[in-house]
């Protein structure tokens, strides 16, 4: 039996495979469930184009060749365990029902509901929080044998959403992203690559999602003074993670935004094809954003340049 699985960079780093990643899919053989593992870490990026390259290692460890990929259940926080809103929190910090952090996760439940008038899913999001990194770390050894120290992991499978991450002062931030990933796996059938990590950077703030992000904006705006331009259309033909550039992260972001707040007509497409993304085949958002836009990706541009 043959197995594939694979590593790849999530933020821009040169060509040096010690580097750890930060988003992972592990193919698995067709008796076990994909796995979707994705990782949260940020970190200055160089506007170097020989430098935004990603990293491909391949997986070899006993997750793979045991043909699973799952968490051993004696390893996990389970001291302190609350349930609300298709979420669980099993923590070995002891939170009340109100605290920040619990109430944060309801937030940004209802604001990616109302934000894109979704239908949430039944499927519950179940969040592992580890009081300190040393025991961090060591379910991560024990788990997920050659995946690099993270703060915070999202794990899909066909029956099981978890995330997976370590009490810091980046909390709140850390599982906002991997949550976001979490509602729209548990919502929608398919999630278009980009469109799901475009929307994980867009709630990802602890502020309001509006607020455009100063260090995307700095970033693509510094991009396009070197002949760099939006386009979203080959963003659309990403299907697999390590094609991804952050920069692709940073344009999915931009696209995201644009869209939600340029006018009612893009945001109606977006929010169209994100409740409908098995119709992205026919009619590719590219595409329907022409219908009544001459040219989006010169307006997103200006719409960088001038935020800037």
């Amino acid at each position: 039996m043959k197995f594939q699985c694979t590593i790849t960079e999530c933020d821009t780093v040169k060509r040096d495979p010690n580097l750890s990643p930060e988003r992972a899919f592990a193919i698995l053989p067709t008796k076990a469930p994909p796995v979707q593992i994705s990782s949260l870490f940020h970190a200055e990026w160089p506007l170097c184009s020989s430098c935004l390259r990603w990293v491909i290692l391949c997986v070899v460890c006993c997750g793979c060749s045991s043909g699973t990929f799952r968490a051993n259940n004696d390893d996990v926080p389970n001291r302190y365990n609350i349930k609300t809103e298709n979420v669980v929190l099993h923590s070995d910090v002891k939170l009340d029902e109100d605290h920040e952090l619990i109430q944060n996760l309801k937030q940004v439940r209802r604001q990616i509901a109302d934000t894109l008038e979704l239908k949430l899913g039944e499927k519950k999001v179940e969040v592992y929080l580890f009081k300190d990194e040393e025991t961090y770390h060591k379910f991560l050894a024990n788990n997920y044998p050659g995946l690099p120290p993270r703060r915070a992991y999202f794990v899909g499978t066909s029956t099981s959403l978890s995330i997976y991450t370590v009490w810091s002062e980046r909390i709140l931030v850390d599982l906002r992203h991997e949550f976001t990933h979490g509602v729209l796996h548990a919502s929608l059938p398919k999630v278009p690559l980009w469109l799901d990590e475009g929307l994980a950077e867009y709630f990802e703030l602890p502020t309001a999602p509006g607020i455009p992000r100063a260090d995307y904006l700095e970033d693509l705006s510094g991009l396009m003074k070197n002949g760099w331009r939006p386009n979203l259309q080959r963003l659309e033909h990403l299907d697999e993670v390590g094609e991804m550039q952050r920069l692709d992260y940073a344009e999915s972001w931009a696209w995201v935004h644009w869209m939600l707040h340029n006018n009612p007509q893009t945001r109606s497409a977006l929010i169209e094809y994100a409740n409908n993304p098995s119709q992205a085949v026919g009619l590719p958002l590219s595409r329907r954003l022409r219908q009544f836009h001459p040219n989006p990706e010169s307006a997103l541009a200006e719409w960088i340049a001038a935020a800037k």
